[in-house]
């Protein structure tokens, strides 16, 4: 019997049917050598773990938003950070802690906010084969986000056994969490190589168990370098990728990117909580596969705009005098409502952004148009190449004068900005 049929085949008929919940277990920290054991050992692990959670499972009132009949159950996020620690990854230590450690506040920042509606735990798994501890070693491990403390024991060293990393933790906590209605998975990977190191899995029965999980509302996120990464994530179906220089600049925007995007998702599930307080688990499920289809978001302005949602903007290069006359301005004064005269700012649909007297005033402009986006969130802005036409200047320098935009969900740059950032988007 396959890896995944002992994953799924005792629980078919039980996925048929809604399941009391039940209240996973939530562990301190942990990297002894039984936990390590366990995870190179799926198939006893699964097996194990599989008859466990097959028994009739407790109900749980813990993660409930008021009491009674018509109590409203909280949705319980799983986060899962799955990080290679292999030797490549040695000179962008100390922006991977960053990085890990702000997508740890920023599910910290979500509890608080969102605590009505949402109640996180976190399992971080790192992976290499140069650690005594075990191949892959799950390093905090299903913890209340607000018992985590800042993560430190990261030293990369060894190869790359990704497959084996992913399979195992995903399995493991399926296992955990799959007759609970009210639960999801959020996972994130970061590799930074190709996959050369892993005994257990393999990319078929891999990619199969992330398309089910994903069926189930779970949310993937794939960010790589120095590795054919689209390529990678079309083999595991993974829709979710962004590929990274192997700098200090490229992993930083990567994480910036990513913590953007999961408070984004919490945002969005907790609107819908909100909003339908008592949906059922298949409309909870469609929404969460809507929400993990967009979680990146369509944030690359296309080429060529050829027509506006109501609530996009045209971000355009402009002049003082606002003598919009060529190239993206005179589009904006046909297409999309720039005023003749108006230099700067909001006009129809579109913002306009004076790029021809200086790039010390058009790094202030810019600054001006950030608070304006940052102020109207209901507000999609399409930024274009500007400031790269007539006036002269090339994307390595206006580019980095919107690096504050990669937190912002609702700005769209231009694929040239991106990769200046440090970022290819797919």
């Amino acid at each position: 019997m396959g890896i995944l049929s002992k994953l799924f085949g005792k629980s078919e008929k039980n996925d048929q049917q809604e399941s009391k919940p039940t209240q996973a277990n939530s562990n301190p920290a942990t990297t002894d050598n039984n936990n390590s054991t366990n995870s190179n050992n799926p198939t006893t692990n699964q097996t194990d773990t599989m008859e466990e959670n097959n028994k009739k499972p407790e109900p749980d009132t813990a993660g409930q938003t008021q009491a009674g009949e018509n109590a409203v159950a909280k949705s319980k996020i799983y986060n899962l950070i799955i990080v290679d620690e292999s030797g490549s990854m040695s000179h962008l230590t100390r922006s991977t802690l960053s990085g890990v450690n702000e997508t740890i506040n920023t599910i910290k920042s979500a509890q608080r906010q969102f605590a009505d509606t949402q109640v996180h735990t976190l399992t971080l798994v790192t992976f290499d084969t140069g650690d005594p501890r075990g191949n892959v070693r799950t390093l905090i491990d299903n913890k209340p986000i607000e018992q985590v403390e800042e993560f430190m024991d990261y030293n990369p060293n060894g190869c790359t056994p990704l497959y084996d990393a992913m399979g195992m933790s995903l399995s493991r906590l399926y296992n955990l969490i799959k007759h609970d209605k009210d639960a999801t998975g959020v996972v994130t990977v970061l590799t930074d190589g190709l996959e050369n190191a892993s005994r257990e899995w393999r990319p078929g029965p891999l990619g199969e168990l992330i398309e089910r999980l994903k069926s189930e509302g779970w949310t993937f996120s794939y960010m790589g370098s120095a590795h054919d990464v689209k390529s990678v994530s079309d083999l595991l179906h993974i829709d979710n990728v962004v590929e990274f220089d192997h700098d200090v600049q490229g992993v930083n925007s990567s994480w910036a990117r990513e913590s953007t995007s999961r408070f984004s998702l919490y945002r969005k599930m907790d609107k819908f909580k909100h909003e339908k307080p008592q949906a059922t688990r298949s409309e909870m499920i469609n929404e969460q596969v809507r929400y993990s289809k967009d979680f990146y978001g369509g944030r690359v302005t296309p080429d060529f705009v050829r027509q506006l949602e109501p609530d996009q903007i045209f971000v355009f290069g402009s002049n003082a005098q606002g003598i919009h006359a060529g190239g993206a301005a005179r589009q904006a004064a046909q297409q999309f409502g720039a005023v003749m005269g108006q230099g700067e700012g909001l006009q129809g649909q579109s913002y306009a952004i004076p790029t021809m007297e200086g790039l010390d005033n058009l790094k202030a402009a810019v600054d001006r148009f950030i608070v304006f986006a940052d102020e109207h969130p209901e507000l999609s802005f399409l930024v274009t190449r500007i400031g790269c036409g007539i006036a002269g200047y090339d994307d390595s320098q206006i580019a980095p004068l919107f690096r504050r935009c990669i937190k912002m969900e609702n700005v769209a740059l231009p694929d040239q900005f991106w990769k200046v950032l440090g970022l290819n988007m797919y």
